[in-house]
């Protein structure tokens, strides 16, 4: 029985939300599973007996509340959008939707005769219908889960920003609003994904609110008529949160409240974000002017300009439910008094929503004054090289090196260092490009290499070198197919046992260059989703083998990345200003610390410091010259990929913690030390003379004060002395478990997002 959210104190809802809203993490790996499983068998097999020309599945995009990060418990559903090779533009999907709809439920019998789930085909009434919904099950599932596979038109070619002509074409294309959404499926889903930990939770409560109280009364609705879809309500606990708080740790009933109020104030609601699309284009100004003059409430998809969400929907029936909301429970503080919203107006100017930009760094002009696009600048160009440069290394590698094709990576290159999605194939980028820190004139990449006859850490010690040297053979005779405009360099190594292959890709053209680390790597994790966590064994397994310090680290690469690549945007620029002072002032060297540990000491300062998405940058930076320069007192870990709970992991990680300072545990990988045995000596000579500079000293000329990270060393305590407790219970970084101990007092330092009992 569904539990009363009426009824629930408005104090515990984050603890209502965790108990009966979230779904357990079982659950979300089994869905995860299931959803790859009809990905890919979709991609593969659809139309494949169909005679030539044949129809080629581009990809399938995870969209719905599973790939959002916002399903309910006991609620789940995910919209798989399969893009076709024969729609060459927005029009085309309307030409022989029901023949791919067939082909696509032909393909869901077979698949589910071969991986042994059952399939529930919902029959459309419609002749020319626009998706095929359908309900799996499966004795692996805990629950069934709803999909809708809708076919779409690929106008999205790359993962970065869109052009402004791709919004001109859809304009040109569109006869009614959000006709075509789908085509931006990808960006709908990141727009909501990327969000804190929190703001997701608020968005389920909005959603279980919704379900509960606000869909009865659709059988108030007349014909035609419809109730406002739940992603306009999403897209209102954003705002919300944006406008009104912008606290990771906001309290949930202010922020449920608010969402409330804005409905009743539907009205007067005019929405929009300038992160995709802007006012810069000429045509996109006059449109968006056109849209936003419209009846109001206007919530304007961020994805697509087009689709007014909730446009001619029965938002009276919606506020009604939200006032009658307010005077409940779960909106009443321990004494009875109304919570009270946060300060969010309901019209924004139009001057567009800058609460994203925090995370994303997207620039907005304002409607009366339209600004150009900038230039393409010659890091862009390098950067858009790199696709096809690594569609052809990926290409030639797997066609001749021997290896499976599973094995290799399909790269996430994003070109605006910012993060769309994550994508695992058994293969992954890393770096700096992959992690979205890439420095201008100066971009490393590290391709790991899931090599598919490598099935434990021993085998890969075994089989590197012969690895490593079958894909140099291979590098070598594909430097024809670089072109003119690339030149390639392979560094020459003077290991006998090599555990990577560096070669350089220059541009004769821009005199720019990319570094490439080739690494093979055994697939330790398997899998990954979204929420993913190591199982121990993976950990055991590798303390087992007998590393030799950080030497199976590439098997974590992903992990690596992902730490690194999901934080707010303004702290990847800490990252990245860190790494330029690293880079002019220190140079490279072998006995250096290398640049993931100051990455990692970046993170680490702004989460003990500040946490703020906007906080101040000459204070930031000063923090992490602090740090560095008492790099003899530092140890640091993290426990959001492994912990204390396994005996064995423990005693490991005991060990590890008791070593010679400075320590900065590896969050993806317990076996490294990051920069053990480096001169950090020299790097904190460099850090103060730094803090006497004028990046350090404030116009007053007063120097610049760190943020206050504390320093105390706790007792090297039983498990039975503390337990580690995060407060999130979802998949995204900020919010993360973490430790920094230095000699003095044996007491245990406080944290905001996690608890020491």
């Amino acid at each position: 029985m569904a539990l009363d959210l009426y009824q629930m104190p408005a104090r515990k809802l984050d603890k209502f939300i965790f108990d009966a809203l979230q779904p357990d993490s079982t659950f979300l790996r089994q869905a995860g599973q299931a959803i790859d499983t009809i990905c890919e068998f979709l991609k593969k097999n659809c139309f494949a007996d169909c005679p030539p020309p044949r129809i080629k599945v581009l990809k399938v995009v995870k969209g719905g509340s599973l790939g959002k990060g916002t399903s309910l418990k006991d609620s789940s559903d995910a919209d798989l959008v399969v893009f076709l090779s024969c729609f060459k533009g927005y029009g085309d999907q309307e030409m022989n939707r029901a023949g791919i709809i067939k082909e696509i439920e032909r393909m869901l019998e077979k698949c589910q005769q071969e991986k042994h789930f059952e399939v529930f085909i919902e029959q459309s009434r419609w002749p020319n219908p626009r998706v095929l919904s359908f309900k799996m099950s499966s004795e692996t599932l805990d629950e069934s889960i709803e999909f809708d596979v809708l076919p779409a038109y690929n106008a999205l070619s790359s993962g970065a920003k869109p052009m402004s002509q791709v919004y001109e074409e859809l304009i040109q294309s569109c006869s009614r609003g959000g006709e075509f959404s789908t085509c931006f499926t990808e960006l709908q889903r990141d727009f909501v994904v990327d969000r804190r930990t929190k703001v997701k939770s608020l968005i389920r409560l909005v959603k279980y609110w919704y379900k509960q109280h606000v869909r009865p009364y659709k059988k108030y609705l007349g014909e035609g008529e419809s109730l406002p879809p739940q992603y306009a309500l999403e897209l209102l606990s954003v705002y919300a949160w944006e406008q009104g708080s912008r606290d990771p740790a906001f309290n949930m009933a202010k922020g449920f409240r608010t969402v409330l109020e804005l409905i009743q104030q539907y009205k007067h609601l005019c929405v929009y974000w300038t992160i995709n699309y802007n006012f810069a284009d000429e045509v996109l100004a006059g449109f968006l002017h056109h849209q936003l003059q419209k009846a109001r409430p206007i919530i304007l998809d961020p994805a697509d300009p087009t689709g007014i969400v909730g446009e001619g929907s029965r938002w009276d029936l919606v506020a009604q439910e939200a006032e009658c909301c307010c005077r409940q429970q779960c909106c009443m503080d321990l004494y009875g008094v109304p919570v009270q919203p946060w300060d969010v107006p309901p019209e924004q100017t139009f001057k567009g929503s800058r609460g994203f930009e925090i995370h994303t760094g997207a620039q907005e002009h304002p409607v009366s004054e339209p600004q150009p696009e900038p230039a393409c600048t010659s890091n862009q160009a390098m950067a858009i090289q790199q696709p096809s440069l690594c569609t052809i290394l990926c290409r030639m590698w797997k066609n001749r090196a021997g290896l499976s094709e599973s094995s290799w990576p399909a790269a996430i290159w994003n070109l605006q260092s910012d993060v769309k999605s994550l994508s695992h194939s058994n293969g992954g980028a890393a770096g700096s490009s992959g992690k979205g820190t890439a420095l201008k004139d100066v971009s490393d990449v590290d391709l790991v290499v899931f090599v598919s006859s490598i099935t434990d850490f021993q085998a890969l010690k075994a089989e590197r070198k012969k690895i490593i040297a079958e894909i140099q053979t291979r590098l070598e005779e594909c430097r024809a197919s670089l072109g003119k405009d690339l030149v390639l360099s392979i560094k020459k190594t003077k290991w006998e046992n090599p555990r990577v292959l560096t070669f350089t890709l220059t541009s004769s053209t821009t005199d720019e260059h990319i570094d490439f680390d080739v690494l093979p790597a055994f697939d330790a994790l398997g899998q990954l989703y979204r929420g993913y966590k190591p199982d121990p064994q993976v950990y055991l397994r590798l303390t087992e083998s007998d590393p030799e310090g950080s030497e199976f680290s590439p098997c974590f690469t992903e992990l690596q990345r992902n730490f690194i690549m999901a934080l707010p945007t303004k702290l990847k620029s800490l990252i990245r200003l860190v790494k330029r002072w690293y880079k002019q002032k220190l140079g490279k060297g072998e006995s250096l610390p290398p640049q993931y540990a100051l990455e990692l000491l970046s993170v680490y300062a702004w989460e003990q410091g500040s946490r703020d998405p906007a906080f101040n940058m000459a204070e930031g930076f000063r923090t992490v010259l602090e740090l560095i320069q008492q790099h003899a007192q530092l140890c640091v870990y993290w426990t959001i990929n492994y912990g204390f709970e396994n005996e064995t992991l423990r005693r490991y990680l005991m060990s590890q913690l008791c070593k010679p300072r400075p320590i900065i545990l590896d969050p993806a990988d317990p076996t490294g030390i990051v920069g053990q045995g480096s001169r950090w000596d020299l790097v904190a000579q460099e850090a103060k003379h730094c803090c006497g500079q004028q990046c350090c000293w404030k116009r007053n000329g007063s120097a610049v004060q760190p943020w206050n990270v504390p320093l105390q060393q706790p007792r090297i305590a039983e498990e039975s002395d503390f337990v580690l407790h995060s407060r999130t219970t979802d998949e995204e970084y900020p919010i993360t478990e973490n430790r920094m101990f230095a000699t003095g007092d044996h007491a245990a330092e406080q944290e905001s997002y996690c608890t020491l009992l």
